[in-house]
């Protein structure tokens, strides 16, 4: 390979790094890391590119993956003994599955592309390498997990009348765990 080629790939991989760690920076759950944890996370995270129908999370498995959607469609489903049921379609920008970054986490939902789209995963045991070599870390991400939350479920009781919160009341409080 001629130098130039090699310096236009070294080149290539900085400037995609670069932008994965924005990406990753993006996150709620990540906010505050310090740099270092953040690069580590960075490069132990891989960009995956999907075709229509490929599946990411599938119900009922344990992946231990998280995934940032970079481009593209993802969609949401559940199935409840015969019944599909789709849920709702993920834009980019989108952090799915962070939870399974933090120990097992068995998949209520399947996640797939609706067309191309591209994906950001994260592994745990990657993951939780660069948390036990940063303990601080560890107790930031805590506290985003606490703040998305709380702040998802704040958002569901916005959206929902008097009537319908009658209703819901056993499905809600998840922030009180």
């Amino acid at each position: 390979m001629s130098s130039s080629m090699e310096k236009n790939a070294e080149q290539e991989k900085h400037s995609s790094f670069k932008q994965n760690l924005e990406y990753l920076r993006e996150i709620p759950l990540l906010q505050g890391l310090d740099y270092e944890s953040l690069k580590l996370i960075t490069m132990l995270s891989k960009q995956i590119d999907l075709i229509e129908g490929d599946q990411l999370m599938v119900q009922g498995e344990d992946d231990g993956c998280a995934y940032y959607l970079i481009n593209g469609n993802l969609r949401s489903s559940y199935r409840l003994y015969d019944k599909l049921y789709q849920l709702r379609d993920h834009a980019p920008g989108e952090f799915l599955g962070g939870l399974a970054l933090l120990g097992p986490a068995i998949r209520l939902f399947t996640l797939y592309a609706t067309e191309s789209s591209s994906v950001l995963r994260l592994k745990r045991d990657g993951f939780q390498k660069v948390m036990n070599q940063y303990p601080g870390s560890m107790a930031k991400v805590a506290a985003n997990f606490a703040s998305v939350l709380s702040a998802r479920e704040q958002g569901l009781l916005n959206q929902i009348d008097s009537e319908a919160l009658e209703s819901a009341n056993q499905a809600l409080g998840i922030s009180l765990l």
